[in-house]
């Protein structure tokens, strides 16, 4: 059973480091606070009687056990905090029965949740068939680079999970890609600059206007304001990989660029209105989406920094067709190619069994829109710790689970990891 005090004493902590990939420092590679949280969650995990490995800071592991391996891979960095929090987010924040915090769900809570179900297994006694290895990295919102880092000094198990997704459990991913669109400056507007990270919806963009200045009703008309003589737009975020949660930024932006005749009408039409069918390359796993995140002034041109997920077996290539009709100059390049693994099978099951035993349902596999450390394994899912039909606020202000979710996540990843481990 959950010894609940201890584990929001512990995650409370966690949270309190402000892990934002930073610059590097000394045997830090991703900044100070990346490596206070990895040591940390080490450190507790020795408390608890597991040995452990620091791979030089890029990320770590726990490990417990003997025979065939399984993992769990997990991330403890966040991406940043962008605005209109309610709270400090960084300070573990209850109300109502839900907490908020940056890395509430994504991803701080999920690792350290399977160590204490890890902890609970330990202390059961019961014997164990394989043995479970619990990785947690610290680059997952910038690049992967500490799984290149981890990978490069031992082997990932065949058959792992990432507890950064969603439940059910899903069997496929979609491909990531990213596209910049370059454009000529614009004659009316400069230093225009928006978003923060490619894979969260632009929640804030500004420009300044030149000669031509501003027309006050048709800021009004889109809804922008002019603030110490720059105009600033501002929308929702939401996760790259579900655009339609958010509410883009850089849209009423452009919109407002094209009344005061700007030549941006390829972009509306082709970035934000999909004239070029971009949603219409869909199959079992969803729709393609392409989602404008940010947008900069560069080299004297306008660059659009855009989050592209596409759903296999459709690859980069099905795209490339479409993306040339928007008549934009462009470079496309994939970070991961879509993935997909079997339904069926002993390793599905046990997590598919523990969530719907938890649950009371008859839950099937399903497909994911964005990219986990699943892809670490040959053979690997994501599952969990986001239930179906609930919004989370990920990658946006006010990160938040329900006490009640929290809990009932907790009871299945320890069925989960009981049905994986004991003999």
């Amino acid at each position: 059973m959950l010894d609940f005090n201890s584990f929001l004493s512990d995650l409370k902590q966690l949270i309190s480091f402000k892990s934002v990939n930073a610059e590097k420092e000394d045997g830090m590679p991703f900044g100070e606070q990346n490596y206070r949280a990895l040591t940390f969650f080490l450190d507790l995990a020795k408390s608890m009687g597991f040995d452990t490995i620091n791979y030089d800071g890029y990320g770590g592991e726990v490990y417990f056990g003997n025979g065939e391996e399984v993992g769990i891979i997990g991330h403890l960095d966040v991406v940043p905090t962008g605005i209109g929090w309610d709270s400090d987010p960084f300070t573990l924040t209850e109300k109502n029965g839900v907490l908020y915090a940056r890395g509430i769900v994504d991803d701080k809570t999920a690792p350290l949740l399977c160590l204490y179900a890890l902890k609970e297994l330990k202390d059961s006694g019961k014997p164990l068939g394989r043995k479970i290895r619990l990785i947690v990295g610290c680059d997952e919102e910038s690049g992967w680079r500490d799984i290149d880092y981890i990978s490069s000094k031992t082997t990932i198990p065949e058959y792992g999970f990432s507890p950064d997704g969603n439940f059910p459990l899903s069997y496929a991913e979609k491909g990531i890609t990213i596209v910049t669109f370059t454009l000529p400056l614009l004659k009316n507007f400069s230093c225009v600059k928006g978003g923060t990270v490619v894979n969260a919806v632009c929640d804030f963009a500004t420009a300044i206007p030149t000669e031509k200045g501003v027309d006050e009703k048709l800021l009004k008309k889109h809804g922008l304001i002019l603030k110490d003589g720059v105009i600033e737009s501002r929308g929702k975020a939401s996760h790259g990989s579900a655009p339609h949660l958010g509410i883009n930024a850089l849209k009423a932006l452009f919109n407002y660029f094209a009344d005061m005749g700007e030549d941006v009408g390829n972009v509306i039409e082709y970035l934000f209105n999909d004239k070029g069918g971009v949603k219409l390359i869909k199959n079992e796993q969803g729709i393609t989406t392409l989602s404008p995140d940010i947008i900069k002034e560069e080299d004297g041109k306008i660059k659009i920094i855009c989050d592209c997920r596409i759903p296999a077996p459709a690859t980069l290539s099905d795209l490339i067709p479409v993306f040339d009709s928007f008549c934009i100059d462009y470079v496309a390049t994939e970070k991961h190619p879509p993935v997909m693994v079997e339904k069926d099978g002993w390793f599905v099951d046990c997590l598919l069994s523990a969530y719907n035993e938890v649950t009371g349902y008859k839950a099937t596999p399903i497909s994911l829109g964005g990219s986990t450390f699943a892809r670490a394994f040959n053979k690997g899912c994501a599952f969990g710790p986001e239930f179906p039909n609930k919004d989370y606020n990920i990658h946006d202000a006010n990160e938040h689970v329900s006490v009640d979710d929290l809990l009932k996540s907790y009871e299945i990843y320890k069925r989960a990891i009981f049905n994986l481990l004991v003999k």
